[in-house]
């Protein structure tokens, strides 16, 4: 049995920063006005194709919690084992700010670095190819699938940060329909991926005969195109998810 790929979708929250300062609006705050630094409140995740989505927060260690509650290694080590055998990993700009952020929490902890895998951020990818008026998680999802992010009473985070449990408990439902949305946001736009991860592939399909954005078979010829370089290629449309691929035609000499 061929073994698919373990494709995550995560989203972390972090608490803000505590700092004096002598004015409401600061310029800039020194380092070291810094009364506590910031750190990961929770984070959840869960693998595509499965219902159930995860959590870990700084509540899940209750020693550390009442020792320190600004303390996030065991949500560090868990996330940490959690992406151990991850394949593709999908967020919502998280390639500048989730996964940075886990990695600095991972060098403060003097955990060890993660196996490389691939990386999707549908932040990147939809302003790749469209320009809708916000490319904010919360719109595309309303606009795209009628379903937004959760709205959560003002003050929460601080509230969360000063480790108030029914603010973090709060935190973990916002932060779980944030990971639902980005599922969703993911399907509506995966079909116009330009660079997408090839998923047949990774399933142990031939390359050249299966989807690479949803590694389906089903596919139809759509005609052929020309390369940059005048070289001709056989198109093909998934019949699944929607998404064209190219393939050189002498690779698919005797396919139908």
């Amino acid at each position: 049995m061929k073994k698919k790929p373990k494709i995550v979708f995560w989203d972390i929250e972090t608490s803000g920063i505590i700092a004096t300062t002598w004015n409401l609006y600061p310029e800039s705050i020194a380092h070291q006005n810094m009364l506590q630094d910031w750190f990961i409140v929770c984070v959840a995740w869960k693998e595509q194709g499965k219902k159930k989505v995860h959590t870990v927060s700084v509540l899940d260690d209750p020693e550390r919690f009442k020792k320190n509650n600004a303390d996030d290694y065991f949500v560090i080590k868990t996330l940490r084992d959690m992406l151990e055998d991850v394949d593709i990993l999908i967020h919502h700009n998280g390639n500048s700010f989730d996964l940075k952020a886990f990695t600095a929490r991972l060098i403060f902890h003097k955990l060890p670095p993660l196996p490389k895998f691939l990386t999707i951020d549908t932040l990147r990818e939809v302003k790749k190819v469209a320009k809708f008026t916000s490319h904010r998680l919360d719109f595309l999802g309303q606009v795209l699938c009628g379903e937004g992010k959760m709205q959560t009473p003002p003050g929460t985070w601080l509230k969360a940060m000063k480790g108030d449990r029914s603010a973090i408990k709060l935190m973990l439902d916002y932060n779980k329909v944030d990971v639902i949305v980005l599922e969703k946001v993911y399907d509506a736009i995966r079909p116009y991926i330009k660079n997408h991860p090839h998923i047949g592939a990774l399933n142990g399909e031939d390359k050249n005969h299966s989807c690479k954005a949803c590694g389906s078979t089903e596919l139809k010829k759509n005609g052929t195109r020309l390369t940059a370089a005048g070289i001709k290629r056989q198109e093909w449309q998934c019949t699944s998810c929607g998404s064209y691929s190219s393939y050189p035609i002498l690779k698919l000499d005797g396919i139908n």
